[in-house]
């Protein structure tokens, strides 16, 4: 499942924004969220919520297993799984519930736990069952309730030769397989309140062995192509309350990804540090992007992108001196930020909040 939820996947009015721009404001106090001694942490997308609880994974002692967590301020806490030893929490929905795949007793093949799309709430784990597979994960969520994700089908695909995965929606009691751009495959990454869903989806283009990948606004009716940066794949992570869409494409130069901003059918080219690579991860309803992006000297600092300005957050921030934030992976409603940073070598989890107005 994590091939499919966690890779790089990969109209157009390609608009750079105003260049790069190492602002000192706004400027963020970073929080480093614990970790016990023996654990290293991550983050996941869409997974900071407007009271800043966070979702995350652990890698502790061994590195075999995957705990999925939740930091409640200062407070760490471990989700259950469906009875095997690892869970991965992809976001966190309004109204609380935690959203994301846990894996079972149960063996897919010789190597790998079934995996299972997984609903976190008031202290229990609940499997939401798939379209007829045994893998499926769930990314995000609603204020509605509405869930979306991808899970396998019943049937191998004879152009796959296996089970494909298929954008999904659960809507309480029903799940819903909401289609595809002319391929075997697609997934969902989020939804908004409108109900309108954003994801990726193989199409019927040739690409190599196998076909093009694009970014998917689907409106509740029909799954719209956003397109790509030029390149033959793209992604869509976030949507906001607006319908502005944010991911990374590649642009058609030889390992160039860069993260986009789609809003009312222009895609919008939003650059980098210098390096070769930048994604969008998530965006607030006040238009602010979160990611991160590759600098000259091959180093990834997580980044900002605000009113065509982008921001270093490790040059905004007061991240401590032993510490890199390599990667943002969600903003809520009042700024707030959550990165990935890497502290005296060791991966964490950090919390930026703006020591002023955003406004």
């Amino acid at each position: 499942m994590a091939s499919s939820l966690g890779r790089c996947v990969f109209t157009v009015s390609v608009l750079v924004l105003a260049g790069v721009a190492r602002a000192r404001t706004p400027e963020y106090r970073v929080q480093i969220l614990p970790v016990p001694d023996n654990c290293e942490a991550y983050s996941v997308w869409h997974a900071l919520t407007q009271n800043v609880e966070a979702t995350g994974i652990l890698y502790c002692d061994s590195w075999t297993e995957t705990k999925a967590v939740v930091w409640r301020g200062n407070t760490l806490s471990e989700l259950a799984t469906l009875g095997g030893p690892s869970a991965v929490p992809y976001g966190i929905g309004k109204n609380g519930a935690i959203l994301g795949s846990a894996e079972t007793p149960d063996m897919y093949d010789s190597e790998y736990h079934v995996q299972r799309p997984t609903l976190w709430t008031d202290g229990t784990v609940r499997d939401l069952s798939t379209l007829g597979g045994p893998l499926g994960a769930a990314a995000a969520g609603n204020a509605s309730g509405l869930i979306v994700g991808a899970s396998q089908v019943a049937d191998d695909d004879p152009q796959l030769g296996r089970k494909p995965m298929r954008a999904t929606v659960w809507d309480g009691g029903s799940i819903l397989d909401i289609g595809d751009l002319g391929g075997p495959e697609s997934a969902a990454y989020d939804v908004n309140d409108r109900g309108w869903i954003v994801g990726s989806s193989t199409t019927r283009i040739p690409l190599g062995p196998g076909f093009e990948e694009h970014a998917f606004l689907y409106d509740g009716q029909v799954m719209n192509d956003l397109g790509t940066l030029g390149g033959g794949a793209s992604l869509a992570w976030a949507i906001n309350s607006a319908g502005d869409v944010v991911g990374y494409s590649y642009t058609g130069e030889r390992h160039v990804c860069h993260a986009f901003l789609w809003r009312k059918g222009s895609l919008t080219d939003l650059g980098t540090l210098g390096g070769p690579l930048s994604w969008a991860f998530d965006m607030n309803d006040r238009g602010d992007i979160v990611g991160w992006s590759r600098l000259s000297n091959s180093r990834d600092h997580a980044v900002l992108w605000r009113a065509g300005k982008l921001i270093d957050l490790q040059d905004a921030s007061d991240v401590p001196q032993d510490c890199v934030l390599q990667k943002a992976t969600a903003i809520n409603n009042r700024g707030e930020v959550l990165a990935d940073a890497q502290c005296s070598h060791r991966a964490r989890v950090a919390i930026l909040s703006p020591t002023r107005s955003q406004d």
